[in-house]
């Protein structure tokens, strides 16, 4: 229940219901990134030619240091717990256009069908004790990682601090539209 507040300065109608990108609450670019507030809506346009956005993807992305990537070399459950206890965390909603979405759809797929093929082949090596087969299996397995991880994603976090989050992967078309970052140090 909203109340009326007699103190209260005006607000418009259409405050919150623009698309566009604007100085004060982004996304901006900053060379090559994206820059956006933490837990932020990007504009309805692909992030990758600009183009209408037909597909709208909301994923949560993770980001720790590089640095703790050295604890790797002391034991990988002492990595796997530190980096979960030390990620920031950042919901973003980006567009994609019907080409790049059906694009993204069918990266999956192949890596998908990678990793399904690498289970068929890992099943029959085995049972007829083939090493060609195996070999498939691995390079299989590690095509379907390949494609899946690296050539799948839209935007990828490059650091994400309390307030910002910088992406890379932004299209330059889309990242021409939007407004410079102001603010240095992130």
């Amino acid at each position: 229940m909203q109340t009326f507040n007699p103190y209260e300065a005006p607000q418009s109608a259409f405050a919150d219901t623009s698309t566009e990108s604007d100085d004060r609450h982004g996304p901006w670019r900053d060379g090559a990134d994206l820059i956006a507030l933490r837990d932020s809506h990007l504009p309805g346009r692909c992030v990758k030619c600009n183009a209408p956005g037909k597909t709208r993807l909301k994923k949560i992305y993770y980001w720790h240091s590089a640095w703790w990537l050295l604890l790797i070399l002391f034991n990988l459950l002492v990595y796997a717990l530190a980096a979960m206890i030390v990620r920031k965390k950042c919901r973003l909603e980006a567009s994609l256009c019907e080409r790049h979405a059906r694009h993204r759809s069918r990266l999956i797929a192949a890596a998908l069908a990678c990793l399904g093929g690498f289970a068929l082949a890992l099943g029959l090596g085995i049972a007829n004790d083939s090493g060609p087969l195996l070999l498939a299996a691995g390079l299989m397995m590690l095509v379907g990682i390949v494609v899946g991880v690296i050539a799948g994603r839209t935007l990828y976090p490059k650091r994400i601090t309390e307030r910002y989050a910088r992406f890379g992967g932004g299209g330059r078309e889309f990242l021409a539209t939007l407004p410079a970052f102001r603010e240095p140090g992130i």
